[in-house]
Parts: structure tokens; sequence; C-alpha cells
């Protein structure tokens, strides 16, 4: 049993020095490197900047296209028989033309209002893929801590139940407790240390989650400025680490806050407005198309006879649909049916919008009443823990009483850290859906 209790002292001290830094890390420094580092949050703002590019492209569809066309060629004409006497012509034609064309109608002022409306769109899906994010990066900051924090906790207990195994095992060589008290110690320790190595597999799990969406290790310093570790009286330290977002004041001004800022939801009303402009553009298939051109074009040396010849030419086009298939009709259903189907999509968001809010909300009011609870329990079972193994001392308890206040201190200790974090993520849930889950909305919490 030495070399057990060596080797977990050895992995107190590894799991310890693996955090252990000169700097504490907070929320802040993890949100601000996972805004910097992720990728999907560069390959949205890189889709971003394209629709702006788009707009500014639909800005210039109003100003006319002008083309420049030039040639330089040489042409040599033989003729037999020749009556001008020459029977060899040479000449060196050139040729300058420039073109001038404007359509009109209302097709242009449409798409630059289309581009604007998928620029507003873009900005709001740009907000939702920072929003998820840094609401990944907010789970998996605090994931780390609780599963550290279990981890003491079930490091603790392995502890605690080695020392009782060896105990009784001595007390057995002295006839004081029999054989299954022995093994009932044995199977306490054997479950212990399975827990033991589940909460070590965790801890792994999220500390590559971790660093999977903050791009880095962490950085969290697990000491106090005399050397203890933070979490020796684990899980009462759990408020040193998990810091409660300030949520809105009610549940209907949660709902309020959604309906206003959540960027999917607002996504997609910039998306019914782009159908709606369909529509109108498909309505325009139906009606003439005009547009004006004008040319100027100058020959040089294009005959024997001519040195420079200039033209001008001014030209209005009219261009009436009378038959193209059936296809604008179809395009015009298309537009309408697609316009359809995004106001539903608005109508089911709304609806499942304001149930995750509820949920969430509700869900927070539950947790903050059980974490009091639990906190009783906590604090109950230690003096509980404490009574029995005064009173086993004396004989009026047996090793299994001490070995189950052990157990129900522990899992009471386990739940009040998993209920904490649930508490903080939901909360964190609850800020996502009211679109309040931003760098600048999280500063100022």
């Amino acid at each position: 049993m030495l070399l057990k209790s060596l080797k977990i002292i050895l992995l107190v001290i590894f799991v310890s020095v693996t955090f252990k830094t000169s700097k504490a890390e907070n929320l802040k420094d993890v949100l601000v490197d996972t805004f910097n580092n992720y990728p999907d949050i560069s390959k949205s703002k890189i889709e971003l900047l394209n629709k702006k590019k788009d707009l500014s492209k639909s800005k210039t569809d109003f100003f006319p296209s002008i083309d420049l066309s030039m040639s330089q060629g040489r042409s040599i004409t033989q003729s037999f028989p020749d009556t001008s006497n020459h029977n060899v012509n040479e000449l060196n034609p050139s040729t300058i033309d420039i073109d001038v064309s404007q359509p009109l109608g209302a097709t242009k002022y449409l798409n630059l209002k289309s581009s604007e409306n998928n620029l507003k769109a873009q900005e709001y899906s740009n907000k939702s893929v920072i929003q998820d994010i840094l609401f990944r990066a907010s789970k998996a900051y605090y994931s780390l801590l609780k599963e550290r924090f279990l981890l003491d906790v079930a490091l603790k207990n392995e502890q605690n139940l080695i020392q009782k195994f060896d105990a009784t095992e001595k007390r057995f060589d002295f006839k004081d407790v029999t054989k299954t008290d022995v093994f009932q110690a044995k199977a306490r320790l054997a479950e212990a240390t399975s827990k033991r190595i589940e909460a070590e597999n965790n801890l792994e799990i999220a500390i590559s989650e971790f660093i999977a969406v903050v791009g880095r290790e962490p950085k969290i310093n697990w000491y106090s400025a005399n050397g203890e570790p933070i979490t020796k009286s684990n899980p009462l330290d759990w408020s040193k680490f998990g810091k409660l977002p300030e949520i809105p004041i009610s549940l209907d001004e949660s709902i309020k806050l959604a309906m206003e800022k959540n960027p999917d939801l607002n996504k997609l009303k910039f998306e019914l407005k782009n159908t709606e402009l369909d529509i109108k553009k498909s309505t325009l298939t139906f009606f003439p198309e005009f547009s004006i051109s004008a040319s100027y074009g100058r020959s040089l040396r294009s005959t024997r006879t001519i040195n420079k010849k200039d033209t001008y030419e001014l030209t209005a086009d009219v261009t009436v649909p009378l038959f193209n298939k059936g296809h604008n009709f179809i395009d015009l259903e298309k537009s309408k049916n697609s316009a359809l189907a995004i106001q539903k999509s608005l109508e089911s968001k709304k609806i499942n919008l304001k149930h995750e809010i509820q949920s969430a909300w509700k869900k927070i009011e539950s947790l903050k009443s059980s974490i009091k609870s639990l906190e009783v329990s906590v604090e109950s079972n230690i003096v509980a823990l404490e009574g029995v193994a005064k009173e086993a001392g004396v004989g009026t308890r047996t090793t299994l009483n001490i070995l189950d206040a052990e157990k129900e201190l522990t899992q009471a200790e386990a739940n009040l850290v998993n209920s904490r974090f649930q508490l903080i993520t939901s909360s964190f849930d609850l800020l996502k859906s009211c679109g309040l889950m931003t760098l600048n909305d999280l500063e100022a919490n």
C-alpha cells in the first residue's frame, strides 16, 4: 500500500505542476485568444468582407459602361487588269471605337437593396459564428475547471480510503475488526480508484477541447500567494474561478432582448426582405426593358480615296418580352414560395427561441435553489463524517459506517461542483440566445 500511496502523491504533484503558471488565467484571456485564433471566426470575417465588395459592385451598376476598341492593319490588293494604272494597292487601315451604354430600369436599384440586405444578413451571421465560438470557449474553460475540481475530489477520496484500508488491515491483525470489514474497505478503495481514473480521463478530454477551441495550452494557476493549492478545500473554492455572468433581470426582459438582438433571428429577417425583392425582380421580367447606347468611331486609310471617316451613333433600345417558354411565370412562383418558406422559418425561430430562453431561465432558477441545498448537504456530510469517525473510535460505529459517510461526502461535493458548472454554462447559454454573448457584452459583466 505504501507504493500505491506514493503513486497518488506523484499524480497530485504532476497535475498541479501541469497547471502552475506565474500568471493566473481568467475567462477574458481565454475569450480574447479564441477570438484571435479560431479559424471559423477568420473565415466569417472574410465572408463579411466579400459581402461588402458585392455592395460596392452593386453601387457601380448605376454608372454607364464604356468600351474602347482599336485596330491597326495592313492591306495589300492586286488586281488584273488594273484600270487604275496602279496594279498594287497598299493601305494601312486604322480604327478606333468608343461605345457607351446605360441600361435603364429598376433592376439596378433592387440589386443594390439586395446587396445591402445580404451585407446585413452576413453581419448577423458573423455575430452568430462569434457567439457560438465564444460560448464553446467559455464552456471549455469552465469544463476544465470543473474536471480539475472533480479530480481533486476523487484524489482526496482515494487517499482517505487508502488510509482507511491500511488502518483496517492493521486492526484486523489485532482482531479488532473482521475480514468482512477489510473486504468492504478494499471494495470502496477499488471503486474510488476507478472514479479517480475516470476523472483523470475527463480532465485530459477537457484539456484537449480547450486547446482545440482556444488554440493553446491552458494557463490556469492553481496556487494561492502562499503556494497552497487553491482547491485544497474543494469544492467550496469554486467561486474563486466560477464567476457567474450577469443575465437579464427577468424572463420577459430576456425574451424581449432575444427578439431584438438574436443574430440568427435578425439574419432571417433580412433574408425575408431579400425574398420580397426577388418577387419584385421576377415581376419586372414581364415588362419592357430600356437602354441607351452611344458610340463614336474613326477610320483612317480605309480606302485609297478616304483618309479619315468619323461615325457617330446614338441608340435607344426597348426589349419587350413576348414569350420565354414560361420561365418568368415559374421564376415568380419560385420567388413567392421562397418568401413563404423564409417567413415560416422566421416564425419557427421565434417559437424555438422563446422556448430556449424559458427553459434556460427555469433551469437557472432551479440550479440556484439546488446549489443552496447542496452546500448544506456538503457541510452536513462533513460534520456527519467527523461524528461517525468519533463514534467508530468508541465502538458504536463500524468501518462500513465510516465508508458510507465518506462516499456520501464525496458524492455531495461532486454534485455541488457539477451544479455550479451547469449554472454558469446555462447562464452563458441564456446570454447567447439573447444575442449578448459578445466580447463587449461579456467585458461589461
